[in-house]
């Protein structure tokens, strides 16, 4: 299964691969990114059979933490109606304050009573794929197709 490509912007990327829809941020995290990559999400999961998972790249490079208004719409996203929604995911491939600020809001999210999935946050594709091959029952979700799935989506 390849990956598909449905927008690209100066800020982020917003592809799919298998069942996940990737939002692969490409600096700071920003409310239009969330609203769009969610607006994206609800159109293309609902089509899912058995649903999907919402995945979240946060790059290497700096970045700050996400302002008010950009955690705010990040509660809205992972609270998105539906039971095509089963799960969101949050990949760090950054160390050090990047990543524990980003772990900290991922936190706060959760402990404001979002109503949907609680978010997971992990550091490498592998521990994201064998989480999302569990909650979707796909074998095919696999530590490498994932990296390559994250690789394409950034350079195509």
């Amino acid at each position: 299964m390849k990956v598909e490509l449905l927008e690209r912007t100066d800020g982020y990327v917003v592809a799919t691969w298998r069942r996940l829809l990737l939002l692969l941020w490409r600096g700071q995290a920003t409310v239009v990114g969330v609203e769009r990559s969610r607006a994206l999400f609800q159109h293309w999961a609902e089509r899912q059979p058995g649903g999907a998972v919402f995945l979240v790249v946060i790059p290497r490079q700096r970045t700050g933490p996400p302002d008010e208004a950009t955690q705010v719409a990040m509660q809205r996203a992972a609270s998105a109606p539906g039971e095509y929604l089963k799960g969101i995911a949050t990949l760090i491939e950054t160390e050090g304050f990047i990543a524990a600020s980003v772990r900290a809001v991922m936190m706060r999210l959760q402990a404001r009573g979002t109503q949907g999935p609680a978010p997971n946050i992990f550091r490498t594709p592998a521990e994201v794929a064998a989480w999302a091959a569990m909650v979707l029952q796909d074998r095919g979700i696999t530590s490498e197709g994932l990296a390559e799935a994250i690789r394409e989506a950034r350079e195509g």
